[in-house]
């Protein structure tokens, strides 16, 4: 599986490893709102095409520094590993895309509702096709979170569609990233491979109808590039961390980048947020509170038994 050079500590467990990795994917995601609303005056699409087709050379270099390039060419005679990433592929930039233009037209509240219904949507997978089972405080926990999510949803006062269209899609793509025995770095590498071609025809749609800003001007430019290299960190990370931990807890740590990109939508963005979407920030915050300390608990002890 080429050279282990991912553990972030030596006296880390895995799950401890994978808790580590997800919080640093998710500040990255959560940081990402920032970072597009400085680019507002490109397209969303552009800005999704970039995203994939720059976060190729990273992935390339990853895949060369870990000595991986025979999994990548294992990974791609399997023709089923193959067609599940060309449908993860296909998943994430579209969520990338729908993401981006929710910011640029003043959405970014309702998105961050996505991102908090997501990890419920992985808890539902991981109890219904993994077996994953919760104790009597994380059950209190995840109540809670569905109560913060329902008032999220009666403060927006309309059926919000965008957020869970994000939600269901990243959902998907992580439980099929899961499904297959392909390494986090080696799978996205093929993921931004499929995606290539589709996305050089996109730019070049978008340069012949003279709306690209790639090349316009050295901010702009470095701007998209900065996009892939940013996207390419956030997923091997992602991917890196959900094969160790398990698929419920990775959901509850996902509330980590929709709280900041909830924050950065009210105190930076300046998007309206009244009484009912403070009430449902706090909820779901005390639930992440109590799965959080539950979890950790019951790994200190699972730890002392083996001792």
């Amino acid at each position: 599986m080429g050279r282990d050079r991912s553990a972030v500590s030596p006296t880390l467990t895995a799950a401890e490893t994978g808790v580590v990795l997800a919080v640093m994917a998710h500040l990255v995601w959560g940081g990402m709102a920032f970072y597009f609303g400085l680019i507002r005056h490109i397209s969303p699409v552009e800005i999704a095409v970039n995203r994939g087709f720059w976060a190729l050379p990273v992935a390339v270099l990853v895949v060369w520094y870990l000595g991986q390039w025979p999994d990548v060419r294992r990974a791609l005679t399997n023709p089923r590993h193959v067609a599940i990433l060309a449908l993860t592929s296909s998943l994430i930039v579209f969520n990338w895309g729908f993401y981006v233009w929710s910011i640029e037209v003043g959405r970014t509240l309702e998105s961050s509702l996505g991102y908090f219904i997501n990890p419920l949507l992985n808890v539902v997978m991981g109890y219904l096709f993994l077996g994953e089972r919760f104790t009597s405080p994380q059950k209190v926990a995840l109540g809670l979170a569905c109560v913060g999510v329902i008032v999220q949803t009666v403060a927006l006062g309309y059926f919000p569609w965008l957020g869970l269209m994000l939600a269901v899609t990243f959902c998907l793509y992580g439980f099929l990233r899961k499904t297959i025995p392909v390494g986090p770095t080696q799978g996205f590498l093929i993921e931004v491979l499929i995606a290539a071609l589709p996305l050089l025809a996109a730019e070049w749609w978008l340069a012949e109808r003279g709306e690209a800003r790639f090349a316009a001007n050295g901010y702009d430019t470095l701007m998209l590039m900065g996009c892939g290299v940013m996207t390419a960190v956030s997923l091997m990370l992602y991917a890196a961390s959900i094969r160790r931990i398990r698929y419920s807890t990775a959901g509850l740590l996902q509330y980590i980048s929709p709280s900041l990109v909830f924050l950065t939508a009210v105190f930076i963005f300046g998007e309206q947020m009244n009484v009912l979407k403070l009430v449902s920030f706090v909820i779901i915050w005390i639930a992440l509170a109590i799965f959080s300390w539950t979890a950790l608990r019951d790994e200190r002890l699972r730890r002392e038994a083996e001792a």
